[in-house]
């Protein structure tokens, strides 16, 4: 990790600010600390520390934390969030302002030099000490010792090329440095979801030597290594002998002989084997029971082949190469996950054969939950989600920006709304945060395939009326009320947004784009980062720009 502020080295020095400006200003959070600013709106850092706060919580359980160097108070937000009481301290006046709004009171300018007044169950010092001359470091650790007996700890030990590391040291240096005042490193807990080179430390009444509790260690792993390739081993000889067994059967030979005999008469590509393939669809969905399946894909490809005379499309007894299938479960975002891993959130609209695997909150219609539910259950064999919070998505009863981001999934076609639920969005989430939503393409839903696409005039007159469920046209809509009442294309809703942006209704800045979304196929993905800055914020920073 990049160091982050956040002990001014002239004051160090001097011991007075002699009214000299501070270095940890502006310019050296956006500049400085290597090719990613520290800023909220690169959305890297509110991620990273989430997952630091998320480890904090789960491994040390700690209630009252302080962040001493916190800067701008992400790690402090992020433990707040979770619940925790977390506090935080820092030198740079201009990194303590850039706090979260409501975060703020709870972060403060102070100096890691001067003792720290409170107890504290866990203090986290990430970064730090890098910054501080070697004949002040062992002072600033005995602050932090007398106010807590448990630190988690990180300083780089080799980056020599920031102008303002004054004290790059191993990490030897630094557990001789807490040893002196009675701390031991914690060489059974793993720190290194904040960098490979963080420690913990602990204080302990009966001290044990870490070099013996190293070498306890290394020999619990060595004979862990050893059990594990036995075992391995022994399930190798077994898998080979299951197989040699297998291959030695009349059933193993016979099917190889069976498969000889199709390829033969179905060679590949062939219209023999399309046939085969056709009929063989046909009969396992029979004898599966899913007859009902089959017979509403015929209808579907009926329609299409009605709509589209010369598609070539060959709907003779209802038959094409493969039959609809069950719905699949669909992998999760690698996407969703680089970006929201680590913040919580809403899901609107939540489908069992859809998930993400992400810290959501689940928000749903009651009678929408109904039918889909019913859907799930009847295509898919699955229960649903559970539903947190029963709401529709343009108005759903949480405070304003207390989300991490909002997530939807073919959501925003059903939305007769679309300025107006995004508004209700940029509400919901916090600075910083992000809206991500896959959007269905025309062509993924054969009735959506003929229309026309939404026009920009529509989505604007639709703001303008207010449209709700119960006042928007449902003529030539796909399903009726709460059906498709738009089609987009990716384009189209980058227009509507920009248009908002235009207009002061939102401060959006699109950070990802999938054409073609790689979560399911049919949609295209859009992700943009929510950012609550004052009008006259935007204009100092363009003025500065």
């Amino acid at each position: 990790m990049d160091s982050t502020t956040r002990i001014d080295q002239s004051l160090v020095l001097r011991g007075s600010a002699d009214h000299l400006q501070h270095p940890y200003n502006r310019e050296y959070y956006e500049s400085c600390l290597g090719p990613v600013p520290y800023s909220r709106y690169e959305g890297k850092w509110l991620q990273f520390f989430g997952l630091v706060a998320d480890h904090i919580v789960k491994q040390i359980k700690p209630q009252k934390v302080l962040d001493a160097g916190c800067a701008k108070g992400f790690l402090v937000e992020a433990l707040r969030d979770r619940g925790i009481e977390a506090y935080g301290i820092d030198l740079s006046e201009y990194a303590v302002s850039q706090v979260r709004r409501d975060i703020r009171r709870y972060c403060r300018v102070a100096s890691l030099l001067e003792p720290v007044p409170e107890r504290f169950d866990l203090i986290v010092c990430i970064e730090v000490l890098e910054h501080i001359p070697e004949e002040m470091a062992a002072r600033v650790i005995a602050n932090l010792c007398r106010s807590s007996d448990d630190i988690l700890f990180s300083s780089t030990p080799d980056d020599f090329a920031e102008v303002t590391h004054v004290n790059v040291r191993p990490r030897s240096y630094w557990s001789a440095l807490f040893a002196e005042q009675g701390f031991d490193l914690d060489v059974e807990f793993d720190a290194s979801r904040i960098a490979p080179h963080a420690m913990r430390f602990v204080k302990k009444t009966v001290r044990c030597c870490v070099i013996d509790a190293l070498l306890t260690q290394r020999e619990q792993l060595r004979q862990a290594f050893q059990r594990t390739d036995e075992e391995q081993k022994k399930l190798i000889q077994e898998l080979e002998r299951r197989l040699e067994k297998i291959e030695q059967s009349i059933g193993w030979k016979t099917v190889g002989h069976l498969k000889q005999l199709r390829e033969r008469l179905c060679p590949l590509h062939s219209m023999r084997q399309s046939i085969y393939l056709s009929l063989r669809s046909v009969l396992l969905a029979l004898m599966n029971g899913k007859w009902r399946s089959l017979m509403s894909g015929a209808r579907k490809r009926a329609q299409i082949a009605k709509a589209h005379p010369n598609s070539g499309l060959n709907i003779d007894l209802g038959l094409e190469l493969t039959t609809p299938a069950p719905i699949p479960i669909s992998p999760e975002s690698a996407l969703a996950h680089s970006i929201l891993d680590g913040l919580k959130g809403l899901e609107i609209g939540p489908a069992a054969h859809n998930p993400f695997g992400l810290n959501t909150r689940n928000v749903e219609l009651p009678a929408a939950h109904e039918f889909y539910s019913g859907e799930q259950r009847r295509l898919s064999g699955l229960e649903p989600p559970r539903v947190d919070l029963w709401a529709a998505a343009d108005n759903i009863p949480v405070p304003d920006q207390s989300e991490g981001f909002i997530l939807t999934s073919h959501i925003l076609e059903h939305l007769p709304n679309v300025v107006g639920a995004l508004m209700e969005w940029d509400r919901i989430v916090i600075d910083g945060g992000y809206v991500f939503m896959i959007v269905p393409h025309k062509w993924a839903f054969a009735p959506d395939a003929t229309r026309d696409l939404t026009s920009f005039e529509h989505f604007i007159d639709d703001h303008v009326q207010k449209a709700s469920l119960e006042s928007h046209p449902i003529d030539g809509v796909p399903g009726g009320k709460m059906g498709h009442y738009h089609t987009f294309t990716a384009d189209s809703v980058v227009q509507v947004v920009e248009w908002m942006c235009r207009n002061k209704l939102c401060d959006w800045k699109l950070v990802a784009r999938e054409d073609i979304d790689t979560k399911v196929g049919n949609g295209f993905t859009l992700v943009y980062m929510v950012r609550h800055r004052s009008l006259e914020t935007v204009r100092s920073e363009e003025a500065v720009a």
